[in-house]
């Protein structure tokens, strides 16, 4: 194998391999990505085994070829080279050149033949959506997925194709994200004629916010074969292989009953909290938060540390009560929120809060909704 490929091309697409391959395996070639050098690409993949990554970039092929060789050594290596064009060159033993301007260095690689087979899907059948409404649904609920490895059914973001909207959903069992698209999608045949509904784990959901599309076409094409989930777009391609667990009913737990209304400033309540959250206790993470007319005062209390309190302005004209809440599930909310305005609805302090971006002017293009269970302060 042979091949010249430039500088900036190789570094993007082995910067995209570096979150699939694994750091600490007990598998050492799957710390490896695989080059193979044919029909003027090079084609490069990276899987542990449960998520794939593939991708390829131009190059120009003097010998057709392929090798695995170390991702991380090889990205930071490429990365710190002058910007020129990179030559790689297959040595004896599974060795490799990699040279560029007066740069020289040789790379210990395994044979290619010793890669896992990588999965196959069809692309053919899938949906189109664009790539920008897929990537929002993500960074609106992934941070509610739960970290408890043993929560199967918890470790991943559940997606629901219907004919008239798409929605995706994540949660913990403490808190729970929820936002919705109406219907954009092309094409496509799940189980249920044009329904589709897939648990896509976490790790896959972290690689969707990398991926790109087209200069020419915003859009990608998703779906299921063969027991795997894909996600293309452009000369890229996400697969990962599906969790067959059963999701929470989700709707159940969405309160209907709460009419205390609340509406405020969301940078002004997320620099509030963040402030006040910082003498909270550091596992439990709970504060107070009092709400009445006009005025929502935000308290910590911590025996070992002290307390603090602060006062933020609100829109409220209701009966005074109060409320506690884990501190970090308030702010992954407010910082994943656009407008300058949320409103929470509540009950008591017994219920659930039930955040939700409040737009003023343009309607925003989707449906985005947020759970918070409360806590009992001691």
């Amino acid at each position: 194998m042979e091949l010249t490929v430039g500088k900036a091309d190789l570094q993007k697409e082995l910067q995209l391999c570096q979150g699939v391959v694994e750091k600490r395996s007990t598998i050492p070639i799957l710390s490896n990505v695989l080059l193979k050098a044919a029909d003027g690409r090079l084609q490069i993949a990276a899987t542990d085994l449960d998520v794939t990554i593939l991708s390829s970039c131009a190059a120009r092929i003097t010998t057709p070829g392929g090798v695995t060789i170390e991702a991380k050594r090889l990205f930071d290596i490429v990365r710190s080279l002058p910007d020129d064009d990179v030559h790689i060159t297959l040595q004896d033993n599974n060795s490799v050149a990699v040279e560029s301007g007066t740069a020289k260095f040789r790379l210990l690689g395994l044979p290619a033949e010793d890669y896992p087979t990588l999965p196959t899907v069809n692309v053919a059948e899938g949906f189109s959506i664009p790539l920008g409404e897929l990537k929002t649904m993500v960074a609106k609920v992934k941070f509610a997925i739960t970290h408890e490895e043993t929560r199967f059914q918890l470790n991943g973001a559940l997606l629901k194709v219907q004919p008239n909207k798409m929605e995706m959903v994540a949660t913990d069992g403490h808190r729970m994200a929820l936002i919705n698209f109406p219907a954009s999608i092309t094409g496509g045949k799940g189980k249920k004629g044009s329904d589709l509904t897939i648990l896509i784990p976490r790790k896959a959901l972290d690689e969707i916010l990398r991926l790109e599309a087209d200069a020419s076409e915003d859009a990608v094409r998703f779906g299921v074969s063969d027991n795997q989930l894909f996600f293309e777009a452009g000369d890229r391609r996400l697969l990962a292989r599906m969790i067959d667990v059963n999701f929470p009913n989700y709707m159940e737990v969405i309160s209907r009953d709460n009419d205390r209304h609340v509406m405020v400033d969301r940078e002004r309540l997320l620099s509030t909290i963040k402030r006040i959250s910082l003498v909270a206790n550091e596992r439990t993470r709970a504060v107070r938060f009092d709400f009445a007319p006009g005025k929502l005062t935000v308290s910590s209390t911590n025996p070992e540390l002290g307390d603090a309190r602060e006062t933020v302005p609100i829109d409220y004209a209701g009966q005074p009560f109060f409320v506690g809440l884990n501190a970090a599930y308030v702010m992954d909310f407010l910082s994943a929120t656009d407008t300058p305005s949320v409103s929470l609805d509540l009950k008591d302090e017994n219920s659930q809060c039930i955040g939700k971006p409040a737009s003023t002017g343009e309607d925003l293009p989707y449906d985005y909704l947020y759970v918070v269970m409360p806590m009992r302060l001691a």
